[in-house]
């Protein structure tokens, strides 16, 4: 009878929540001075924002024809002016291979592989064989959502229609909610929410109970959401302590400073995005616990959340960036916010003490330093301080993006030859090839110096990979083979390393001439501790590369990576992936996909 009670008294007041539309009151005054810089950067810059599409790939790509220059007869086509897909690409691929693919990826360390996978996911390509559509679309978007692409499959879900399946219904509701409360758009999800009122309460009665709660304390309906919070307590085999603590600290001001961090409750993970836009309402901190929980997803709530830590939000901000979710400016106006004083600036023999080991607070201060010199030669300086600083720490991409505006106010000259190397290989990492070429020039100015050498055959080997055409231009893919045999020359014999490097070599080599003698040599030893994958996935991925089946080609290859970085591979392995992606929509990845494997066995 009880339970009878509780689900008419819940739908007659979810009735009365939405029966007009939503207004969303402000609680509370926040400072809304410290990070104004900040979000006026995320707003003037909105159409510079990496997309969905785009995750983990650099900011700008210009090599991406618009869609009016492409053949109508052509197969391969240009969404959004952004992403290649072949309308026929799944088509050739199995039903059974392709669920068994999927559940078999999860962790792809290759960033131009994740973006090429993510770039296929699109639920307007023909449906493969055996798959009905409901079920293929529920794929696509499974899919994109564990890769970290919600966006677009929040995008993916809104274009769906006539929908049967309630499973599925119910599990786009959820996931709509929980996109809109994790980027702040609480109006929307009050409003999203008043469309299914009459969804079956049993499947998750207390994740609903919440939410109404929460809409119910935007409009300050504070009496209707103590009944519902009633309840909620009375209906709960387990008293939820981390939401009834945010629930008493947005109602009750003066509880919240009471204990504003939180520590020491359980957080329900499943609430969690419910939990994040909570704690933004209320001004109060995010912890490090919501981004080891969803590090994607919640990245930019901490980055945005001025009374988060700062050292928190930087390192959200580093990941949201390295994802595609934050552009350089923002991320610049974030580290303007961390306060050095001039003195610390000035004086950067202190950097240890002045940033107490914090790898965060030290890319902000080597930012900051780089900005305030003012002739070219000391911000040159600087600058490749804060690249070295940001190498150690893996973060030299963040430092090469961030570094470029100040790059383009030092003139390409003899002066600078000692760094030009350097300035080259940061163009080139970040896309900019034309301004990398204007630096070439004086990249043999320094050329008795060994150590430069290796950095010089190194800016002419990724300048190479940039131009390499594998179907028609047999005089780039000589001028590869000719850096790879100048780079194997200058490789320190005295280095460990070097039998690996020699084997790379070898297995890159051979990929691009097999007509021709192979000037590395192979370390001669009987095993190799590294794993191979299944014969099951070898065997698919050669007979992907013989049939042409591109779609499971690239699904085979990356399930065979599963969770591995290049470094990992057995070099057959190696060899195979290589002679895939040849293969792969006529070489089109091949040149990022070597520039990946030879970055990560530091090559160059």
């Amino acid at each position: 009878m009880k339970l009878w009670l509780f689900l008419f008294i819940f739908c007659f007041l979810g009735k009365l929540l939405y029966a007009n539309e939503v207004e969303i009151i402000e609680l509370h005054d926040f400072d809304q001075d410290v990070d104004q810089g900040l979000l006026n950067n995320l707003d003037e810059n909105e159409n510079n924002l990496i997309s969905e599409d785009q995750i983990l790939i650099l900011d700008e790509k210009d090599d991406i024809e618009d869609v009016s220059n492409i053949d109508a007869n052509q197969d391969e086509i240009t969404i959004d002016n952004q992403v290649s897909v072949l309308p026929s690409l799944w088509e050739k691929t199995d039903n059974e291979n392709l669920i068994f693919l999927f559940n078999n990826i999860n962790i792809i360390n290759s960033s131009t592989l994740k973006f090429e996978l993510i770039s296929l996911l699109d639920i307007n390509s023909p449906t493969p064989q055996n798959l009905d559509r409901e079920n293929f679309e529920k794929i696509i978007i499974s899919n994109l959502i564990k890769l970290g692409e919600r966006e677009k499959a929040y995008k993916t879900i809104q274009s769906l229609y006539d929908l049967t399946n309630e499973e599925y219904i119910f599990y786009y509701k959820v996931f709509e909610l929980n996109y809109l409360l994790s980027t702040y758009n609480v109006s929307e999800a009050c409003d999203l929410r008043n469309g299914f009122n009459d969804i079956d309460l049993n499947k998750d009665s207390n994740f609903f109970l919440k939410f109404d709660i929460f809409c119910l304390l935007l409009k300050e309906k504070y009496d209707e959401a103590n009944l519902l919070n009633s309840l909620l307590l009375e209906s709960s085999t387990k008293k939820d302590e981390y939401f009834q603590n945010l629930y008493n600290k947005i109602i009750y001001p003066e509880f919240k400073d009471e204990n504003s961090k939180l520590t020491g409750y359980e957080i329900d993970q499943k609430d969690i995005h419910l939990f994040s836009a909570m704690h933004r309402v209320a001004n109060i901190p995010l912890t490090q616990k919501f981004l080891e929980i969803d590090p994607i997803n919640l990245s930019m709530p901490i980055t945005l959340s001025n009374a988060s830590n700062i050292k928190l939000r930087l390192k959200a901000a580093h990941l949201a960036f390295n994802n595609g979710l934050l552009n350089t400016d923002s991320l610049s106006a974030l580290y303007q916010l961390v306060d050095f004083s001039s003195d610390q600036l000035n004086d950067s023999s202190n950097f240890a003490k002045i940033t107490n080991g914090n790898v965060e607070l030290g890319m902000a201060y080597y930012h900051q330093l780089s900005n305030i010199q003012l002739l070219p030669i000391t911000r040159l300086e600087a600058i490749l301080d804060f690249w070295i600083f940001s190498k150690k720490n893996n973060l030299e991409r963040i430092a090469y993006k961030l570094s470029l505006k100040g790059l383009d106010t030092i003139e390409p000259s003899s002066e600078y030859s000692e760094y030009a190397a350097d300035i080259v290989n940061a163009y080139i990492k970040s896309e900019s090839f034309d301004k990398a070429k204007k630096w070439l020039p004086f990249i043999d100015d320094m050329s008795n110096d060994q150590k430069y050498i290796e950095k010089s055959e190194s800016s002419k080997l990724l300048i190479s990979l940039h131009n390499l055409n594998l179907e028609n231009n047999d005089e780039l893919k000589k001028l590869l083979k000719n850096h790879l045999i100048s780079f194997g020359k200058i490789i320190n014999n005295n280095d460990s390393m070097t039998d690996l490097r020699n084997e790379l070599l070898f297995i890159l080599f051979e990929a691009l001439d097999y007509n021709h003698e192979n000037p590395f040599a192979l370390n001669k030893k009987v095993e190799d501790s590294r794993s191979m994958p299944s014969s099951y996935i070898i065997n698919n991925i050669r007979n992907s590369i013989l049939s042409e089946n591109h779609s499971e080609l690239l699904l085979f290859i990356i399930s065979s990576l599963e969770g591995k970085k290049w470094t990992d591979l057995h070099p057959e392995h190696l060899r195979l992936i290589i002679e895939g992606i040849k293969k792969y929509k006529d070489g089109k990845i091949f040149n990022k996909i070597i520039m990946e494997i030879i970055s990560e066995n530091n090559i160059i």
